[in-house]
């Protein structure tokens, strides 16, 4: 019957370690990212409506994926309550034979800072022929 005590004792301590971890995380600042996006401006242009640049957050993955012209791309990402960064993009390499796509891969692994308003995103990078990418909410 001692054995029982032990136990006891054994679950109550687990979750109360449970419980502690779960209220110590460092909040999620990306929250405001989560889901998909459509990419309206490039640097100083805007993008056509027939050319399909998205990026759907995955906060609880660190993760983005999306289509970038005819290929997709996967990478991931840190970020903090209005900086972000991520790591090198991993794509799929179909000849599309439109720049964008190599302007946005390029400015999305140089990204530094992020703001999140109602239904539009805004990407600051350290690329010089795309320093702003701006995203409205995909439906």
């Amino acid at each position: 019957m001692n054995i029982f005590k032990y136990i006891k004792k054994a679950i109550v301590f687990a979750l109360v370690v449970f419980g502690l971890s779960w209220a110590l995380q460092s909040p999620s600042f990306a929250v405001g990212l989560e889901g998909n996006w459509k990419l309206t401006t490039l640097g100083d242009s805007p993008v056509p409506a027939q050319v399909q640049i998205t990026a759907n957050f995955e906060p609880s993955e660190h993760a983005i994926n999306g289509r970038v012209v005819c290929n997709q791309y996967f990478s991931g990402y840190q970020s903090t309550e209005d900086a972000i960064t991520f790591r090198p993009v991993i794509s799929t390499r179909a000849y599309c034979g439109d720049e964008r796509e190599y302007q946005y891969i390029r400015a999305i692994e140089s990204s530094k800072s992020y703001k999140v308003n109602d239904q539009e995103l805004t990407i600051n990078t350290d690329d010089p022929k795309a320093n702003v990418l701006k995203f409205v909410k995909a439906q």
